[in-house]
């Protein structure tokens, strides 16, 4: 199977997930990832603002702010798979923005690194050898391949597949964490 075809699979896959189900599972993966010392020690967090569909990162999101963490969202410059992250304090400084997600106002403070800061990184299946399959347009292996601190991949444990079909553009992920064990 391709990877057009494994994604159009697993879009219905997850799309027809039961809702209970996967809360829990989100749940779980979100406390392992807040467990991690990667995600203790950092004092800047890249996030993402999901989807109705994508792993919800709210419990995460909760948990930077109650530990005084700066979060950072990215927003899309352009649909050449460009992107940056800009800092944002609240939900109220996110707006609809490409292809209808949610992204930080455009005056927002832009993200510079910093020791210790990590990126949690949306995806619709990994594998074992730590390839994550994305949504097709190439943002995160764009800002990946420049980011020095730790990328981590929330995944469902359905969504851990034999491979993702990689090819020479598309940058590993540190960690993948899951409802059952940590990759």
């Amino acid at each position: 199977m391709d990877k057009i075809s494994l994604r159009k699979e697993l879009l219905s896959v997850r799309k027809n997930m039961n809702k209970t189900e996967k809360g829990n599972k989100e749940f779980k993966i979100s406390k392992k990832i807040c467990n991690t010392d990667a995600f203790k020690n950092a004092r800047q967090v890249l996030l993402f603002a999901s989807t109705e569909d994508e792993f919800d990162t709210r419990f995460i999101i909760e948990r930077c702010r109650e530990w005084h963490k700066r979060t950072y969202f990215p927003i899309c410059l352009d649909k050449k798979g460009n992107m940056k992250f800009l800092k944002v304090d609240s939900f109220g400084d996110l707006t609809f923005g490409m292809y209808g997600i949610l992204e930080p106002k455009k005056s927002s403070k832009e993200y510079h690194f910093t020791e210790n800061d990590i990126i949690i990184v949306p995806a619709l299946a990994v594998d074992r050898q730590h390839n994550r399959l994305g949504y097709g347009k190439g943002y995160y292996d764009r800002f990946l391949k420049d980011f020095n601190g730790i990328s981590i991949c929330p995944c469902c444990d359905e969504f851990v597949v034999n491979t993702v079909f990689a090819d020479k553009y598309d940058i590993k992920v540190d960690l993948i964490i899951t409802d059952k064990e940590v990759i």
